[in-house]
């Protein structure tokens, strides 16, 4: 299908009466917001969980060889980069720009979190410079909120959702980003127009035609039909869900929320989405999520109604996961390398500021279609 006309089918589904309300509940203008409110008081940044000064970093980016078999590429996850403060988020995506093409990347998914406080805007900045370096290369990416990245300017108290369980839908994400960021996919859509909440995406890789698919976290019933529609139109493509909360950390369950949304919004977690999703469609063979702490590794392989296999994989390196890292984590990517036999795929975590290989079997594994 060609891409005017994906568009234009995404966007009569998103016209369709899937926006929830949220242009009534927040009819006032972000920017307007972000210029006419004085900021909350912001909360001290925590200290270090690492234990120990910070090593050295790598002064220039790295120049890491490609050891797959030739004919692979790479898809690469960016969890949780809240925390990171001293450049790293930014030398994760010149990383990224410098081996595009000796690691053949053809995609780049965030997987939320992109802040570590909702309202602070030097933040949303900091992650903005960071990925316009791709957008600057050609490199198409997703990125989605994380809970880190929901509330609403004039509170703090409904953004830290795990402890308060209540939370705003309302994001600076669309101050910071919009759609024009993804002019590099192949094809792409929004669920709501204007919002990059929830988004597709499509590209081609060596082994084969691919649809990814960026459900904000918790995702709204709205959000989560709009997604099996859209994987509906796509039987021939090989599908990744893409969203912030869904496997947990010990391989076995995915992630349970406890929360409210503000107004009348509904509120997913990861079991609802295997559910009312991902089972569903025998094309949707692979999960990405981050979020979860403890060792911030997860991987969950299920079956789904047609017998297909699903490869579930939590990977989040920030500043509360254990072992403790430096720089409030580390700054890890989530390297995936797709074998050109069309049914390997090699995990791996590495850190263009630390020039470093996480080595245990949580974070180096291979995996089969």
């Amino acid at each position: 299908m060609k891409r005017r006309e994906f568009i234009q089918k995404a966007s009569l589904v998103a016209a369709a009466g899937l926006t929830c309300g949220l242009d009534r509940l927040f009819a006032e203008s972000p920017i307007a917001l972000a210029a006419g409110v004085p900021q909350p008081p912001q909360p001290p940044k925590p200290p270090s969980l690492f234990a120990g000064p910070n090593p050295p970093y790598a002064q220039e980016i790295p120049a890491t060889p490609f050891d797959a078999p030739p004919g692979s590429w790479t898809l690469v996850g960016m969890p949780d980069t809240q925390n990171m403060d001293q450049g790293e988020y930014s030398r994760q995506t010149e990383w990224i720009v410098a081996h595009q093409k000796s690691h053949n990347i053809l995609f780049v998914a965030h997987e939320g979190d992109i802040v570590e406080v909702s309202t602070d805007l030097d933040n949303w900045k900091r992650a903005q410079t960071a990925m316009r370096i791709l957008t600057d290369a050609g490199i198409p990416y997703a990125l989605l909120p994380g809970n880190h990245d929901l509330g609403r300017p004039d509170s703090l108290l409904d953004r830290v959702t795990d402890v308060h369980h209540s939370f705003s839908r309302f994001t600076y994400l669309n101050n910071y980003f919009s759609a024009e960021d993804y002019r590099h996919s192949e094809a792409m859509g929004l669920f709501e127009p204007g919002k990059m909440e929830n988004s597709w995406h499509t590209f081609t890789a060596p082994t084969g035609d691919y649809l990814l698919v960026a459900l904000e976290y918790a995702p709204r019933n709205e959000a989560v039909e709009w997604a099996d529609r859209i994987v509906a139109q796509c039987p021939t493509r090989k599908v990744i869900i893409l969203t912030h909360a869904y496997t947990n950390c010990d391989n076995t369950t995915r992630v349970k929320l406890d929360i409210t949304p503000a107004g009348r919004d509904s509120a997913n977690d990861g079991d609802q989405i295997w559910e009312k999703l991902v089972r569903k469609h025998r094309n949707i063979f692979l999960v990405l999520s981050g979020h979860v702490c403890n060792t911030g590794t997860g991987y969950l392989v299920s079956t789904g109604n047609h017998g297909q296999r699903v490869h579930q994989i939590l990977a989040n390196y920030q500043a509360l996961v254990v072992p403790h890292r430096p720089y409030h984590g580390g700054a890890y990517l989530r390297l995936m390398q797709f074998y050109p036999d069309g049914e390997t795929v090699q995990v791996k975590s590495y850190s263009p500021w630390l020039d470093d290989w996480l080595m245990t079997p949580d974070q180096q594994f291979r995996f089969t279609i």
